[in-house]
Parts: structure tokens; C-alpha cells; sequence
């Protein structure tokens, strides 16, 4: 019986997920492309801002030796979320 109770509730999720999904599509229909290409600037601006200091951080981890300040900052973070 505990199985289905996990089943509806599943259910339930999808089903407010699939209302939530048709508002955000129904607004976002009526709004125009040129309204929103700043925003979409700005978008493509942060995604490329946290892609090139990802691939900073990567590399200043992978060499041995990089700043240890940097690697010590990151095991705390991973300690902190408990990786």
C-alpha cells in the first residue's frame, strides 16, 4: 500500500507541473521577441560569465600546483553539502 500512496503523490507532481508548464507557455506567448531580447542578452552574458570561470576553476584545481586557498575553499564547500 505504501506504493501507491508514493504513486499518487508522483501523480500529483506531474500533474502540477504540467499546469505550471501550460501558464508559463500561455504568458510567455504573450510577449513579444522584441520586448525580451535584452533580457536574453543578459542570459547569454551570465551563462558565458559562469561557463568561463568554471573552466577557470577546473584548471586551477586540476594543476597541483594552483592556489591551495582555492582548493581548501572548495573541500569546505563540499564538506559543508557533504560530498
Amino acid at each position: 500500500m505504501r506504493w501507491i500512496g508514493r504513486l499518487s503523490l508522483s501523480f500529483w507532481v506531474i500533474a502540477l507541473g504540467a499546469v505550471v508548464l501550460y501558464v508559463f507557455f500561455i504568458t510567455l506567448a504573450t510577449i513579444s521577441p522584441a520586448k525580451v531580447g535584452g533580457v536574453t542578452a543578459v542570459a547569454a552574458a551570465l551563462a558565458a560569465t559562469l561557463t568561463v570561470r568554471g573552466i577557470r576553476l577546473a584548471r586551477e584545481l586540476a594543476d597541483p600546483g594552483g592556489d591551495p586557498r582555492v582548493r581548501r575553499a572548495l573541500n569546505r564547500q563540499r564538506e559543508r553539502r557533504g560530498f
